[in-house]
């Protein structure tokens, strides 16, 4: 189930509490909080327990359109705009149809390129690296990983093999 991310937000805003003291109300991590604040998925136990602190019913705080969201046009344009939302996790599955989107523009700008001259396939390359950037560390961090092993980049291939192996770990299971 899906949290209504501004509902959840508006709410622990208009009782003047921050994030931990949410957390501690609730009987929730702290980092719950946040991953829900970012339109997370919530269990059972988390929305039962978020409702409770609020004194409002469990269904005031789902949402419907969470589903619309999942769609790969939607997870590749969430990517680009929040390119500099360097926090937060993405799953596996919406990581690797953003890489698609990425290999698939890439390969188009260096057909063009071919005959139009570089700077078409550059000027991509470096619109698209900062997403890039930012979509691996928060699957890296998804994966119960450190950002930092995309510094492996540098290491020609064994390194470029090495980080494309570690971005298919599976989702790290936290409990809520």
């Amino acid at each position: 189930m899906y949290i209504n991310q501004d509902k959840l937000h508006k709410l622990r805003i208009d009782k003047n509490w921050s994030q931990d003291q949410l957390a501690t109300i609730a009987g929730l991590n702290i980092r719950t909080i946040q991953r829900l604040e970012k339109g997370g998925k919530a269990s059972n136990e988390s929305l039962r327990a978020l409702a409770s602190a609020f004194e409002v019913p469990s269904s005031y705080l789902l949402t419907e359109e969470k589903e619309a969201l999942d769609y790969p046009v939607n997870v590749i344009k969430r990517s680009v705009i929040n390119c500099y939302d360097f926090s937060g996790t993405i799953a596996r599955e919406h990581f690797f149809w953003f890489a698609l989107f990425i290999i698939l523009t890439l390969a188009l700008a260096k057909l063009i390129s071919l005959t139009t001259g570089p700077l078409l396939f550059q000027i991509t390359s470096l619109v698209l690296f900062l997403p890039w950037l930012s979509t691996s560390t928060k699957r890296l961090r998804d994966a119960g990983l450190s950002p930092w092993w995309q510094l492996m980049i540098l290491v020609p291939v064994a390194g470029v093999i090495l980080l494309l192996y570690l971005l298919t770990f599976p989702t790290l299971k936290t409990s809520d």
